[in-house]
């Protein structure tokens, strides 16, 4: 009976260690599932945009693959009755922005609903009339993600939280609403070093923070786009424990 026992934990533990999960492909052009784990193998099924895909368990280690400063695997994924191989870094935990979303708190609005009225919290300095008054407002989601806007004298910030999102994946997000135009464009590769892009209406410069191991670079944990265009722009994507977070501020 004992036996029985420890053979069932150790299924289950087996079982739920290897959990399936759901991803949605986000690339326009479709995604490509394939027979084998590199580019040249047979492909099964091209997946449209937004289109919903299920994870599945494989043993050994996943195969790396880097496409557009995007570092990714292939990942086994079932989809349409078909088993096959497709690149990680075009799949979003939650469904794709549809048409017409163009901006991050509209993609919040199209995937959740509001939890609650907004907070607003108004401040004020009598002495200096001229700076008008400050306003920070907060939203939160059903499904945990949050937005800040705050508002003051010359100066505009937005601050987006996303639970299970990485860094990666909200850029992937930006580029496909086209929000930030000038500091994100639908072909930008994600950065992966420090860069300076000098124009006729001011530099954009790129700075990526990343992870050491082994005194060795390792993953990318921030990447910070200042764009000086007479306003001063500052946009970055970080990780905050388990949550990304996406925050853009423009400011004289």
């Amino acid at each position: 009976m004992k036996k029985i026992i420890v053979t069932i934990v150790i299924l289950f533990f087996y079982s739920s260690s290897f959990s399936q999960y759901t991803y949605y492909a986000a690339a326009k052009a479709g995604l490509s599932m394939r027979e084998q784990p590199n580019t040249s193998a047979k492909v099964l099924e091209k997946i449209a945009y937004g289109e919903k895909l299920i994870t599945v368990a494989e043993e050994g280690a996943q195969v790396a693959i880097s496409t557009e400063g995007f570092t990714g695997f292939w990942w086994k994924v079932k989809y349409n009755n078909k088993t096959g191989y497709i690149v990680n870094s075009y799949l979003l935990p939650m469904p794709a922005p549809k048409a017409g979303t163009k901006t991050v708190s509209d993609y919040f609005a199209q995937v959740s609903t509001k939890a609650g009225s907004p907070l607003v919290i108004k401040r004020a300095d009598p002495v200096l009339n001229e700076t008008g008054e400050f306003t920070l407002t907060k939203q939160l989601y059903k499904n945990g993600m949050e937005w800040h806007h705050a508002q003051g004298y010359e100066f505009g910030s937005n601050l987006y939280m996303l639970p299970d999102f990485t860094i990666e994946q909200c850029f992937l997000l930006v580029r496909l609403l086209g929000q930030y135009p000038d500091l994100i464009g639908e072909k930008d590769a994600f950065p992966t070093k420090n860069s300076t892009i000098k124009n006729e209406i001011g530099d954009k410069a790129i700075e990526v923070e990343r992870e050491k191991h082994d005194a060795k670079p390792g993953p990318v944990r921030k990447i910070k786009i200042v764009s000086a265009q007479g306003a001063i722009t500052e946009f970055e994507i970080f990780m905050l424990d388990t949550q990304a977070v996406i925050y853009w501020s423009s400011g004289v």
